[in-house]
């Protein structure tokens, strides 16, 4: 060996890469084989569980996309940021942000309602856009480049919220959440909350109802000296109503600034009017509305795609990625783990 530098490290790595693309091509796998013993059927003859669908999309609101204002019923957006490692510059994933209203899928015999949310996105890529904190200015159709950089951070805040209110989730629901009405109302403010954060730091609203349900959630309290303070909290949130907004903002939770640095940002859109191809899994509808059925992602089968390829696309696509993913990650594996050896004198 010449030099300091030690492989040993970087071969352990790239083991544990490799076993994890192994163990996620036989996830992928699965996923291939349940498509394709899933046949396609009418929107009309939707049953409860599992459902292969095509049809296209339907939606009364729209909202524009934040990289090229796409009018749509939903976008999805991956970050990545210029990044070094180790001697050399490379994109990494910064975070993804999502976010649109429920659309109706159509056929000709009827039509569901989607939650897309959770969805697993097989679709064109919209726009790629790359913007840098160093040099900003208007780079064609849709957002300005200072714009994107702001997006950027509201991105990164909304990621975090996110992962955040997941984990307050899973806290709350081993505390009986779903059986106890005040924890209940304690996890949804919680979720009010997160919510409304990432558009305070967008220069929103301030969350003044979102506090004061949270702390009306958390009593009344048996600790008199408690229940006092929670009553003053009150008081003081009450008074802030009546102050003006952009000193809540200066007071409370500053705009964020731009984000700073290397940014690519590649879009994706579902569009009104588009034919799509959607596995997932129809489920009643818990909103108060007309549509009873809903396609979202099943407790019991993860599987939940949206695509505009045809089928036998899909199904030859996914075969595949799982195969390469299998074989690739048993060869990474395996030539580290022997590289181990090879290192370590053993082989």
């Amino acid at each position: 060996m010449r030099g300091h530098s030690d492989p040993s490290g970087a071969l352990l790595l790239g083991c544990g890469i490799g076993l994890w693309t192994f163990f996620k091509g036989f996830r992928v796998m699965r996923e291939y084989k349940v498509l394709e013993d899933t046949p396609r059927i009418p929107i009309r003859s939707v049953p409860m569980g599992f459902v292969h669908i095509r049809g296209k999309a339907e939606s009364g609101e729209v909202l524009a996309s934040p990289v090229s204002h796409t009018p749509c019923c939903f976008y999805k957006v991956e970050i990545d940021e210029w990044k070094t490692q180790g001697k050399s510059k490379t994109w990494v994933r910064c975070c993804v942000d999502m976010k649109g209203y429920r659309f109706h899928l159509a056929d000709d015999t009827g039509k569901v309602l989607i939650d897309a949310h959770a969805a697993e996105y097989d679709l064109p890529l919209a726009t790629t856009r790359e913007v840098t904190s160093h040099a900003t200015g208007a780079s064609g159709p849709g957002a300005s480049d200072a714009d994107l950089l702001q997006y950027v951070t509201y991105s990164q805040i909304h990621c975090m919220t996110d992962r955040a209110g997941q984990w307050i989730d899973k806290r709350f629901e081993k505390a009986g959440a779903a059986d106890n009405p005040q924890i209940q109302a304690k996890r949804d403010a919680f979720r009010a909350l997160f919510a409304a954060i990432p558009a305070v730091a967008h220069g929103g609203k301030p969350p003044i109802e979102e506090l004061e349900r949270l702390v009306n959630a958390s009593g009344p309290l048996s600790d008199p000296e408690k229940e006092q303070k929670r009553q003053m909290a009150l008081e003081r949130l009450r008074m802030a109503e009546g102050a003006s907004q952009s000193e809540l903002l200066t007071t409370m939770m500053p705009t964020a600034k731009p984000a700073e640095g290397r940014f690519r940002l590649r879009e994706f859109v579902v569009i009104p009017g588009q034919e799509y191809l959607i596995s997932g899994t129809c489920v009643e509808n818990s909103a108060e509305d007309q549509d009873r059925c809903l396609i979202a992602k099943g407790h019991n089968e993860p599987t939940f795609v949206i695509s505009t390829k045809s089928d036998a696309q899909i199904h030859h696509d996914l075969e595949k990625r799982a195969l390469l993913m299998i074989f690739g990650g048993a060869a990474v594996a395996l030539a580290c783990a022997t590289g181990l050896l090879v290192h370590f004198g053993l082989f």
